[in-house]
């Protein structure tokens, strides 16, 4: 009979989570016993409005100086080229993490300005230097929304979802969403010369003009009532927290 030896299996749990914060959806992730990450493919999904831009992402290899997780496949393949001494323009406007439909028609979102967006991360750092591999916890990107609505993550399996660095460990990745409230007006309503304005994610406003100055009501509560009898025509705009 031959003996083999037995490989012990560690676990690893990476959350993958959904934080609103001033008015956007921030992806942001987390290891929680210091798993290493290598690449992330994710759906993005919205249940009211929708996806209409993506900022806040980080671009590029991985640095001891500046650490994340800069590479997105389908972007690098289609946009970037090299430049002068081999240097590439992580800078470039058409460089972003959204992935390429053509590159699986069945298992991608819409995309920009549609309910839903596949997302691709990956990691990419010298292995010689530690200080290079990217943060356990961080902020992939934020998504900006129309309207207040609840955000849902899931992996994209065309993509291999959550995929560590390390060989021989089970993933256990946890996505948890959460509702983002953008500022907005929600409702209007004129009833025996009083306005009542219903409103969500700030400040409200008002001008006498739509190119303003604005002038802040103080209000934040949601709702702001004001008698409009014999009164000049007024502007209303909520302002973010």
């Amino acid at each position: 009979m031959i003996a083999f030896p037995v490989v012990p299996t560690a676990f690893a749990e990476v959350r993958v989570f959904v934080q609103s914060s001033n008015a956007v959806a921030r992806v942001n992730y987390e290891c929680t016993a210091g798993e290493v990450v290598r690449a992330f493919g994710l759906d993005v999904s919205v249940d009211t409005g929708r996806i209409i831009g993506i900022s806040d992402y980080f671009r590029g290899l991985s640095t001891a100086e500046n650490q994340g997780y800069g590479i997105f496949p389908a972007s690098f393949r289609d946009n970037m080229t090299l430049g002068p001494g081999n240097n590439i323009n992580w800078k470039a406007s058409e460089y972003t993490p959204l992935a390429v439909m053509a590159d699986a028609p069945e298992d991608t979102l819409a995309g920009l300005n549609s309910s839903g967006v596949t997302l691709e991360f990956g990691g990419l750092w010298d292995p010689n230097v530690p200080e290079a591999v990217p943060r356990p916890t961080g902020t992939l990107c934020s998504l900006h929304v129309s309207a207040g609505t609840t955000v849902t993550l899931k992996a994209n399996r065309s993509r291999g979802g959550v995929v560590l660095a390390e060989p021989g460990v089970i993933l256990d990745p946890v996505f948890i969403g959460a509702f983002v409230q953008p500022p907005e007006i929600t409702e209007l309503s004129l009833t025996n010369g009083l306005l009542s304005i219903k409103f969500a994610g700030g400040e409200l406003e008002m001008a006498s003009t739509v190119a303003g100055s604005w002038t802040a009501t103080g209000s934040f509560d949601g709702r702001f009532i004001e008698s409009v009898r014999d009164t000049a025509q007024k502007f209303y705009r909520v302002r973010g927290n």
